[in-house]
């Protein structure tokens, strides 16, 4: 048992020291809550990945307790996480915090030094000139989008891929053509004639269509959340109108399924 007692705190650094406090308290080798002891960094990033998700929710929601709560939950993964890495001696989170702190203020030499950027697009553009120039973080010249995360979701990936490519010429040039290209996917998709075929040809039309909301300013993973969204509210009435007609779905007829989706469709636009 480790004696303490919490405290709400009235500034945020005395606040951000409990919970590292605490997270300390939870690792302790022979103290320690059991769970927290056996978790790895990459045992805490699926976990956080999880907290992220659930924190966007909340936020679309537009519920601010709820928002609270869940940033919260993001704080404590990342102090449980920088905990660990102190603990096996990779490095110390005073280290990370003070290398932060010196990268951040050398990328914005805008506001911490005498020099002028005007828009946002300069802002970026001296951005990059800095990790090449003075952090040495240059691209693999063997591979053009090296500095695209491996193990970013694919969705994500794809629209990065696409973006980096059409900043160098690679894009169609006006929207019929992106248009004329996702129609030639699905038209080849119906031509296939095994499960490799299949793989190809609908990752090519995934891929065309990643595109399309790219070349329209659209982030596809914006464009698929509301689409997710749309598609279950649009289900749970259904779900209600069949209930309310004593019936269950997997008993509905494609008559019924077709009926019920169009009442759903009129009722909530």
């Amino acid at each position: 048992m480790i004696n303490y007692k919490f405290e709400r705190k009235d500034n945020v650094n005395d606040a951000f020291s409990s919970l590292y406090q605490i997270v300390s308290f939870l690792r302790d080798p022979e103290n320690g809550c059991p769970w927290d002891k056996e978790q790895t960094p990459k045992d805490i990033i699926r976990s956080m990945q999880g907290e992220i998700y659930e924190y966007i929710d909340a936020l679309l929601e537009g519920k601010k307790d709820h928002v609270k709560e869940e940033l919260g939950d993001i704080f404590l993964n990342l102090f449980l996480l920088a905990k660990i890495h102190d603990q096996e001696g990779d490095f110390s989170t005073t280290s990370v915090l003070n290398d932060t702190c010196e990268k951040y203020i050398r990328r914005h030499p805008h506001v911490f030094s005498d020099v002028t950027l005007k828009t946002a697009g300069d802002v970026i553009e001296n951005w990059q000139k800095i990790k090449k120039e003075k952090e040495g973080r240059k691209d693999d010249l063997n591979d053009f989008f090296s500095n695209i995360p491996i193990n970013m979701p694919e969705i994500e990936k794809c629209y990065k891929i696409s973006k980096k490519a059409a900043k160098v010429g690679f894009e169609w040039s006006n929207l019929d053509g992106v248009y004329d290209k996702l129609n030639e996917e699905i038209n080849e998709s119906k031509n296939t004639k095994n499960k490799d075929e299949d793989l190809e040809e609908l990752g090519d039309i995934l891929f065309t269509a990643v595109n399309l909301c790219r070349y329209k300013k659209i982030n596809p993973a914006d464009a698929l959340s509301y689409s997710n969204r749309k598609f279950m509210i649009r289900f749970n009435k259904v779900f209600k109108l069949a209930q309310e007609a004593g019936k269950k779905l997997e008993e509905l007829t494609f008559e019924e399924w077709d009926y019920y989706w169009s009442q759903a469709k009129k009722q909530i636009h």
